[in-house]
């Protein structure tokens, strides 16, 4: 797993039927990911820049630090 961060966006539109996460410091361990292909990537927050670890399959994830919706 890479753990460079990705640059996230600014979300626009709605956001209704979305997934939206909350972005974590650090990802799960191994044992709890078991079986998904790719457990998930880490993102700057667009607002503040706060590195947040988002799982796979979400389009969404508020920021750790500010709370501030994002873009993945």
């Amino acid at each position: 797993m890479s753990t460079e961060a990705k640059k996230a966006n600014k979300p626009t539109g709605s956001i209704e039927n979305e997934k939206v996460a909350q972005g974590l410091e650090n990802p799960p361990a191994t044992s709890e990911v078991a079986g998904h292909m790719s457990p998930g990537a880490f993102y700057n927050c667009w607002h503040c820049g706060v590195v947040n670890w988002v799982p796979f399959g979400w389009n969404y994830f508020y920021c750790r630090f500010d709370h501030v919706l994002n873009r993945v």
